[in-house]
């Protein structure tokens, strides 16, 4: 009863921070689109997904699935070092924080510095079960001796973050870390419905990609040119709505110059390319496209697998696994529920079992 108590006043609080006339929120995103962080649809999707997902009984259900004991981190302190990479990608790890009761201390991106701040503020003045703190800048985060560490980014910056946090005793060699640098996804689609390709549009190119559940690799049972100009109408219909907000520089017209004289398949949509070859994705704003079946999608996640986050698929394979990676909804790939696991791991477990009593 104390565990549903705490967490219907959490969800309490999310009611009124994700209500239209939270003035707060409203101001963070003002200032995010005036400031040029994100589009207002893609922030308006994430509020949206996120409003969704973290409603009372959404919120007892990762409860159940993550195995949440109340106050299991009270008087831990978790140290959070969040992604900018999409509007409040770091919610999740907030949650998880709050929902076990530890002290969170984080480091916001500075491609997101408004929406996550004021919703940190908005629950200090409605809850205080725990300590919360936040910073921009990373030497300014006032804590010692955290008893766990959660890491979202580059492999570039993970060693160099870690390095500045063991500088500062922050942490140590022995704190537990959980640094997840997966940064791309992977669709198998087994037919050209409207409902299969709007859904693959939505994966792709939602905030331009740039998320580690965006989708770019796609496995399909056609070649590109079977499906290049019913796609490309997908795609702009999409847009229509929801404009690419970053654009790719000179080097993508590079690359489809260059394609072209391989005589690689491709589709140019001035601002994205998709092309019919496979590769490690390194670059944004590129879709590789291959001709296949699920054990062409086996071979991708076996090449691939450090790097990829999620694989997706139609009814058919959910559920089932393409190498170490369960399979979820292609529908879902940008709308995923509140207790997803990032890398496969449940957050609430991991600090529980990590940092936890």
């Amino acid at each position: 009863m104390e565990l549903e108590k705490h967490i219907e006043n959490i969800s309490s609080v999310l009611y009124k921070w994700f209500h239209s006339e939270n003035t707060g929120l409203k101001r963070a995103i003002e200032k995010t689109v005036d400031e040029g962080f994100f589009s207002f649809p893609d922030i308006k999707h994430q509020i949206l997904t996120l409003k969704q997902a973290t409603k009372h009984n959404q919120l007892l259900k990762w409860a159940e699935k993550s195995g949440l004991r109340k106050d299991s981190l009270k008087d831990k302190n978790i140290v959070c070092l969040h992604a900018g990479n999409l509007p409040l990608v770091g919610f999740q790890d907030v949650l998880s924080v709050i929902l076990t009761g530890g002290n969170y201390y984080g480091k916001i991106s500075r491609k997101d510095p408004y929406l996550l701040p004021a919703f940190l503020d908005f629950y200090s003045q409605l809850e205080s079960n725990c300590k919360i703190e936040w910073k921009l800048d990373l030497d300014q985060l006032n804590v010692t001796q955290a008893d766990a560490l959660l890491f979202a980014g580059s492999l570039e910056s993970a060693a160099q973050v870690k390095s500045i946090l063991k500088k500062s005793g922050a942490i140590s060699d022995d704190t537990p870390s959980l640094m997840r640098t997966a940064h791309f996804s992977v669709a198998y689609i087994t037919n050209n419905h409207p409902e299969t390709m709007r859904d693959l549009t939505e994966a792709v190119f939602r905030y331009g990609g740039a998320g580690c559940r965006s989708v770019a690799i796609v496995v399909a049972p056609f070649h590109l040119n079977a499906e290049k100009c019913s796609f490309t109408d997908y795609v702009e219909e999409f847009w229509l709505h929801n404009p690419q907000h970053a654009k790719p520089d000179a080097s993508l017209y590079h690359r489809f110059a260059f394609n072209k004289v391989m005589n690689i398949e491709q589709a140019w949509l001035d601002h994205y390319l998709i092309e019919e070859h496979l590769s490690k994705p390194a670059k944004k704003f590129i879709l590789r496209w291959v001709k296949g079946d699920k054990g062409t999608l086996d071979q991708v996640t076996r090449t691939f697998g450090d790097g990829i986050q999620s694989v997706y698929s139609t009814e058919e394979y959910i559920g089932s696994y393409s190498g170490d990676l369960i399979i979820e909804p292609l529908s879902s790939a940008q709308t995923p529920p509140i207790w997803w696991k990032p890398d496969q791991i449940d957050t609430i477990r991991w600090l529980q079992v990590n940092a936890g009593f």
